[in-house]
């Protein structure tokens, strides 16, 4: 709740607090910046301190902007009678510049500078100006669509005139409507469109125009796609501080005379990094944008980068912020380095363990469960949210809004309450029937399916492990950025569930911030919807948060005055850019796609009709085997408004690629979605050719789709076009690190190119991910042999043993040749290959290891003749004639199947492995050896002349069978 006492939201001593008021008297620009950081972490008290000291007129507005700020009142911040003069100089600015300048982001960027220039000893003043309004339209537009709680249209009609600047003719009406269609054009970047039923995308564009002035200082905007090539590699941090983006290869920057005021606000970079990180998650597609990512390295590099003195975990915020930054744009290790700066600046300490407990209500014997053992640098004294706090008490109530435990008292003070302060003639129970979304957000097991035999919570044998000491809010959001981190960095499976659950379970025993406690919610039912027992609950979870939104009435709030009480704007926003809570549409859309995985095709159909979603319209439709409804609507769509997409739909309906054709056209060759469907056409049709043609147009528009890098390569591996192929896995496993078949094609290429370096890292990379194919370590084990790293060679043989009931192949005797030559044999081999690098030296390790892998090949698989002759050329050189004689003995056996005598090539195979079983019992000489092999010897020849006696094989083995009797017959 609001207060004019309350300490600043990480919950500093109020001693602390006090001891800053007595400080020396602060400059003008510390002042500034102290309330600048102070806006950026909610902290109104501490701006209220900053008012209180001496300053000028001007800076007194400035912190009076700042004071509205981080109280929630962002309306306010543009109604302030300074915004509004500065607004309107702005438009007139805007209006000489709207002739020749056709983006709004490159118009208000100008005349931002020209009114710079044109007052240069207010520069700070209007840089500040700039930054709150951009900061306070942004706060808005993530208020409407992510946190609520919703405003009403009228609270905000008096502040479109002032966004007529965005239009490109100042003639036009200016309308909620004009506003944000025009906007949901303006954010178009790289070809991709944003949602288009969120709340005053206005706002946002708006916001972004202001803030890209303050945070980039350059004249490149988002309207100008980042060039395939320069898509930003995954460096060290140090690397990401660089200057902005360049248009063709020039900057264009700010003068330096603005530039140099921009640059000395503190948070200028971070506002416009999460005005980016918005704009990305407003997007249709999941797919990232390389434009965004470009400009977001770069100001998140720089908030980084930037020292918070004044507060440890400001800082702490900064790199979890960047984080999530990597996580939204699926950058290469998503963020874990950033969580783990942030757990060490903020002091938190975290220990995954285990503790007896029982998970079901009938379970009688303790198990060993996963407990997270998590503390903060300084425990969070204060009280919990009293809204969160009531989030996690009420727990009895149904999922329509209907109370089924609340007393009957209670129901009649809340109705009372409710008449008195709206006048709404219907009473308590009756009015959330009604209203439908009044829908209590914690949604128990119990609720969900009364039946179920799981306890809401593990019972923990160790009472202490239930009574966990309170968190920081802040270290709250990185216990569940580092769940997060689990779920990246591990298979979907349900082993990464029970490690990532211990997270939520913790952020959700302490309800100290309303979107942090949300966000546990989610996560745990997008956990949840994985398991069968679990996914009603989930579903239904999911359902209460998008109906949180709503300013309706509430079991725990009885009043439009009791919402904005119990949980004010303020409090929601604080924490909402150090979360990854999406937007409602978002989570709507998320919510749609579990229904169509589960089967609940018109439940999912409602809600992307209402999302505007027509990809998943028309397979929903498809799926209800109503395809002809489907043109329908499309064709209709297309009467009211031809875009891109619906041209592309209709497309995918009617199977007819000229409709791609004019989408392309259509979007000016910027939609990308056209070409990628109009390649995967042609592709069908077997024009290989034409289909690269449109990848490459599709991958040239929108670098960062993997999926089209990845069709792009496997088509040229079709045409062994190698190169092409190398560069488009390359760009698919730096996208996408854990695409295990990436790797594996990539790995292939280099292995037929004979860069067998490559190859080996890139099948190292592949296994990672995908162990069960055969395939892949069959060609790891080539590569393995060819640069000489035996012991992988030797552990891809073992894999290849544990899959042979997936691929029945037959052993690789000649790999087994080759490991013995190489480690038993190695100065013959360094004979005979030459190569620039020294031959590997014997090692008796190697030997052990290979010892161990015939020993097993020749457990499962006894009957292969070459692998008993293998096994006895390496019992050969490690000295061990009498194995080496057994192997040979169980090579001419295997070789002896029935019929054999019949057969040229058998006999001739028994032949010669007789022949070496005899030089092998020669070189022995003992009288007991010439007699067994004399006798074995005959028997083989008896057979072998049958149909066979002019073979030059069988008259060999007769000849040495001759010797052997010569031998036995001489003196001992």
């Amino acid at each position: 709740m609001e207060s004019d006492s309350d300490d600043d939201v990480f919950n500093m001593d109020a001693v602390v607090l006090t001891a800053d008021e007595d400080n020396d008297t602060l400059s003008e620009n510390d002042i500034l910046k102290e309330a600048e950081l102070a806006v950026i972490d909610t902290n109104s008290a501490r701006i209220e301190q900053m008012q209180r000291q001496p300053s000028s007129t001007s800076s007194q507005t400035t912190l009076a902007l700042a004071l509205l700020l981080s109280r929630g009142q962002y309306a306010d911040v543009l109604r302030h009678a300074s915004v509004q003069s500065w607004w309107k100089s702005l438009g007139n600015a805007v209006e000489r510049h709207r002739p020749t300048i056709k983006h709004p982001c490159s118009r208000i960027t100008q005349a931002l500078e020209d009114m710079f220039l044109a007052d240069p000893s207010n520069m700070l003043s209007m840089a500040y100006t700039v930054l709150y309004s951009g900061a306070a339209l942004l706060n808005m537009f993530v208020q409407l669509n992510y946190t609520g709680p919703a405003m009403e249209d009228s609270a905000l009609a008096d502040l479109l005139p002032m966004l007529a600047v965005l239009l490109d003719n100042s003639s036009t009406e200016v309308t909620k409507d004009t506003l944000n269609c025009h906007s949901l054009v303006s954010l178009q970047v790289d070809g991709e469109s944003p949602f288009s039923i969120c709340e005053y995308p206005v706002f946002l564009e708006a916001a972004r125009c202001l803030l890209h002035f303050v945070g980039l200082q350059s004249k490149v905007n988002w309207s100008h796609s980042e060039a395939e090539d320069h898509i930003t590699k995954p460096t060290t941090l140090t690397n990401y501080l660089r200057r902005p983006r360049t248009l063709h290869g020039m900057a264009q920057p700010l003068s330096p005379q603005v530039t140099s005021v921009l640059l000395g606000l503190s948070t200028g970079a971070w506002w416009t990094g999460r005005s980016l990180m918005t704009h990305q998650r407003l997007l249709i597609t999941k797919e990232p944008s390389n434009t965004l990512w470009t400009e977001a390295q770069y100001c998140f590099s720089v908030a980084v980068a930037r020292t918070y003195p004044s507060d440890t975990y400001l800082s702490a915020r900064a790199h979890l912020e960047w984080g999530l930054a990597q996580h939204v744009f699926e950058i290469l290790g998503k963020g874990r380095s950033s969580f783990d700066d942030a757990m060490a600046i903020s002091g938190l300490t975290v220990q995954m363990s285990g503790s007896m407990g029982k998970r079901t209500k009938y379970q009688v014997k303790s198990v060993a469960q996963m407990v997270l053992h998590a503390k903060s640098r300084v425990e969070n004294v204060a009280a919990g949210s009293e809204s969160a706090v009531a989030e996690a008490q009420m727990t009895h109530v149904d999922f329509g809004g209907k109370n089924r435990a609340v007393p009957s008292s209670t129901e009649e003070e809340a109705s009372s309450g409710a008449s008195t302060e709206e006048g709404d003639p219907l009473s308590f129970e009756d009015q959330l029937v009604a209203d439908g979304e009044a829908a209590y957000r914690n949604i128990t097991r119990d609720q969900a399916d009364p039946d179920n035999i799981l306890l809401e919570h593990v019972a923990f044998e160790d009472d202490s492990v239930g009574a966990p000491s309170n968190l920081q809010v802040i270290d709250q959001a990185i216990l569940l950025s580092l769940c997060l981190d689990v779920k990246n960095n591990n298979p979907a499976d349900g082993l990464t569930s029970e490690q990532m659950m211990p997270y939520l379970t913790r952020v959700l025993d302490n309800p100290n911030n309303w979107m942090v406690y949300s966000t546990g919610l989610l996560e745990r039912a997008w956990l949840e919807c994985e398991t069968q027992r679990s996914r009603e609950r989930a579903i239904l979870q999911m359902q209460a948060l998008v109906d949180q939104h709503t300013t309706r009435l509430t079991i725990t709030q009885t009043s439009l005055k009791a919402i904005q009480d119990a949980a004010p704007a303020h409090e929601r926003m604080a924490y909402i850019y150090s979360l990854i809570f999406p937007p409602r549409y978002a989570l709507k859309r998320d919510l749609a796609e579990r229904y169509l995985g589960c089967g609940v095709y018109a439940s999912a159909l409602g809600i992307f009709q209402e999302l505007d979603m027509w990809d998943e319209i028309v397979q929903c439709y498809q799926l209800l085997d109503q395809p002809k409804r489907a043109e329908a609507l499309v064709r209709q769509r297309l009467e009211i408004a031809p875009t891109p997409l619906m041209w592309c739909c209709l497309g995918d309906l009617t199977d007819d690629v000229s409709h791609y054709e004019t989408s392309w056209e259509v979007s000016k060759h910027r939609f990308a979605r056209a070409k990628r469907t109009w390649g995967r056409k042609m592709f069908e049709q077997g024009k290989i050719h034409e289909a690269i043609a449109h990848f490459k147009d599709a991958v040239h528009v929108q670098p960062m789709y993997t999926q089209a890098w990845f069709f792009l390569g496997s088509l040229s591996m079709r045409t062994q076009d190698w190169p092409m192929a190398i560069q488009s896995f390359t760009h698919v496993v730096q996208l996408s690190p854990d695409d295990g078949e990436a790797w594996g094609n990539l790995g292939s290429i280099h292995l037929r190119l004979r860069h067998h370096n490559e190859a080996f890292n890139a099948f190292q990379e592949a296994l990672k991910q995908r162990r069960s194919l055969w395939q892949m370590w069959e060609n790891f084990l080539l590569c393995a042999m060819e640069v000489q790293k035996y012991g992988d060679a030797m552990y891809a043989m073992h894999q290849l043993l544990d899959l042979r009931d997936k691929h029945k192949r037959p052993v690789d005797h000649e790999m087994l040749a080759w490991l013995v030559q190489a480690i038993v044999y190695p100065e013959a081999q360094a004979e005979a290959d030459v190569t620039h690098s020294p031959p590997v030296a014997s090692d008796s390790n190697y030997k052990k290891q290979l010892a161990k892998l015939l020993g097993r090949t020749t457990s499962i698989v006894t009957n292969n003749a070459k692998v008993w002759q293998v096994y006895a050329h390496f019992q050969d050189g490690c000295g061990n004639k009498a194995k080496a004689l057994e192997c040979r003995l169980k090579e001419c056996r295997a070789l002896q199947k029935a019929g054999w005598e019949t057969n040229q090539q058998d006999v001739e195979l028994l032949c010669r492995a007789a022949k070496r079983l005899s030089d092998t019992y020669i070189e022995d000489g003992t009288k007991a050896s010439l007699h067994a092999c004399r006798m074995y010897l005959r028997g083989v020849h008896k057979k072998a002349q049958v149909d066979f006696s002019d073979n030059a094989d069988v008259k060999a083995l007769e000849a040495v069978l001759r010797h052997i009797e010569a031998l036995e017959a001489g003196p001992n």
